[in-house]
Parts: C-alpha cells; sequence; structure tokens
C-alpha cells in the first residue's frame, strides 16, 4: 500500500510546485516527518518522552510564556523559543542549539529521568547562555533532588562535558545548591 506522500508527491513535482512537504507516515507518532528541522525532531522527542519532564513554572513563581515547557513546544512547533522579560532577562526570543537538544535526548536514551526548570526563560545572570538558548538547569535527576549528597548528578555532569558542554556547575558552585546549570559555547559574535 502506498503512503499518502509517495501519492502527494508526484502531483508537486507535476505542478512545478516549489514547497517543503512536512508530513508523517500515518501512525507515526510527533509528526517527525519530511521537512522537520534537527531541533524540531529533538524537541518532540524530548515532549514524547516520559524520561524528560520540563516545568510549566518558573522558580521565581513570575509568570510568562517562556517556562522550560514553551520553550519546548515553541522549539516542537518550528518557531524560536521566547525570552523571559523581568530581572535581567532580555526579553525577545532565541533558537534552541540543537546540540544542548541532542545531550538531553542522549541523556534519556542512556536511562536518566531528569526535570528541567529552565531553558531560554526565567531571571538569570546578566551575561546567562541561558539567553542564548545553550543552557538548561535540572532540580531532579532519577526522581531525586539535586543536592550536594544526592546521587546521579554529577554523572548528568560529565555526559553533558562529554557531548560539549563547556559551563557545569551544581551543588558546591554559588547559587546552584539545589540544581545543575549546563551550557554549551556562545555561538560566534555573541
Amino acid at each position: 500500500m502506498k503512503s499518502k506522500l509517495s501519492l502527494f508527491l508526484p502531483l508537486v513535482f507535476v505542478l512545478g510546485l516549489a514547497v517543503v512537504v512536512s508530513c508523517s507516515s500515518s501512525g507515526s507518532k510527533g509528526g517527525m516527518g519530511i521537512g522537520k528541522s534537527s531541533r524540531q525532531r529533538l524537541a518532540i522527542a524530548l515532549l514524547e518522552s516520559p524520561r524528560a519532564q520540563f516545568a510549566n513554572y518558573h522558580v521565581s513563581g513570575r509568570r510568562d510564556n517562556a517556562t522550560a515547557l514553551d520553550n519546548m513546544k515553541q522549539t516542537a512547533a518550528g518557531v524560536p523559543a521566547a525570552r523571559s522579560s523581568y530581572g535581567t532577562a532580555p526579553g525577545g526570543y532565541v533558537q534552541l542549539h540543537p546540540e544542548m537538544l541532542r545531550a538531553m535526548k542522549i541523556l534519556t536514551d542512556k536511562g536518566y529521568s531528569f526535570h528541567v526548570t529552565s531553558i531560554a526563560g526565567s531571571s538569570h545572570s546578566s551575561r546567562s547562555r541561558h539567553y542564548l538558548g545553550t543552557a538548561f538547569d535540572i532540580n531532579k535527576v532519577n526522581g531525586v533532588p539535586v543536592r550536594s549528597g544526592s546521587p546521579y548528578w554529577r554523572e548528568v555532569i560529565r555526559i553533558c562535558e562529554g557531548l560539549g558542554a563547556t559551563e557545569t556547575l551544581g551543588p558546591g558552585d554559588r547559587g546552584h545548591s539545589t540544581h545543575i546549570h549546563v551550557a554549551w559555547p556562545r555561538p560566534p559574535g555573541m
């Protein structure tokens, strides 16, 4: 039986239309078909994973459309992720870094579960890599809150460093007693 895509594509070419077809085969979950960027595919896979959880709130209690969950949904939809606009947060939008998203996916593939509290949103230091879409914060790993004596968080940092993270903070680092922060290099010119 031919897929809907194979029946549709000849029509597109016969008519000479220059379009990008975004579809999925029937029965596939998440619409991970032709036309989706790698960041979209990764965001969709992460949203579908029971191992990756994304906060729908800011730790500060502020409300906006830039929570970790909002950022993942925006990226899955193919639009830039919103940044918060309170405190030192600059507002506006940013594309999430594909290598950062890939690291999250690899963590789930390795069997880790985690709760992300912040990606591009919230208020951080004024030059935070969160605002560049290259950082995320985790407050729980495998259901255990991140604290100095808790297991797993050091392993997550080690894995992320092996995947290109160049800024890693956690318990023992100022302001990170209850979460870990991992970030990838600043894009050129940033």
